[in-house]
């Protein structure tokens, strides 16, 4: 695997920009929950409606190395500033991918600020980004059976932790019409 300094943003490698990160950033295992809950006079505790979980916060500790001078760090800074936002100076939506998991990829956006050390020995900043989805994505993957028999079984697994419905595109390739076919599924399609 390629070092690209611990991550990608926006399908450039943090090392383009000459950036590492510091350490293993503490990725919370799940984003922070909203809970909707009501106080009953009279009854202890509360009465739950239910959760939703929230945005999911990413705070990069990286580092600038290799900078020569003043004036190449200031380069590199303007660089990797524009590619967090838009023309118009509005964070824009970028895709993010940690080297230590190269599959997973989170839609993310610049949020808060960036505290800035302009230390000679690596130049370190804290990159805080957030994802308005907390759910980092896989690519999609495409099965394709040909049944010939009835009945036929294709069965079709998600790898993944959230419901994701399949998507089924069925094709006749005879002359015979398809009919009283049946699709069993585990969600709601």
């Amino acid at each position: 695997m390629v070092d690209s300094g611990g991550f990608t943003i926006d399908g450039v490698a943090a090392s383009t920009y000459g950036i590492t990160l510091r350490y293993s950033p503490g990725i919370p295992m799940l984003p922070d929950t909203r809970d909707r809950t009501v106080e009953i006079p009279g009854k202890n505790g509360s009465y739950w409606f239910g959760s939703d979980v929230g945005q999911r916060s990413f705070s990069l500790p990286c580092r600038f190395e290799g900078c020569i001078d003043a004036a190449a760090l200031d380069v590199l800074i303007r660089a990797f500033a524009r590619l967090l936002v838009d023309v118009n100076g509005k964070p824009r939506a970028l895709s993010l991918i940690f080297d230590d998991a190269p599959t997973i990829t989170y839609t993310v956006r610049y949020s808060g600020a960036i505290p800035f050390d302009r230390a000679w020995l690596g130049p370190e900043f804290t990159l805080e980004l957030v994802a308005d989805d907390p759910y980092g994505h896989e690519a999609e993957q495409t099965a394709e059976a040909t049944i010939t028999t009835s009945p036929g079984v294709m069965t079709v697994t998600s790898s993944g932790a959230t419901s994701t419905p399949a998507r089924l595109e069925i094709t006749n390739t005879g002359a015979t019409p398809i009919t009283g076919f049946t699709i069993t599924t585990e969600y709601e399609v």
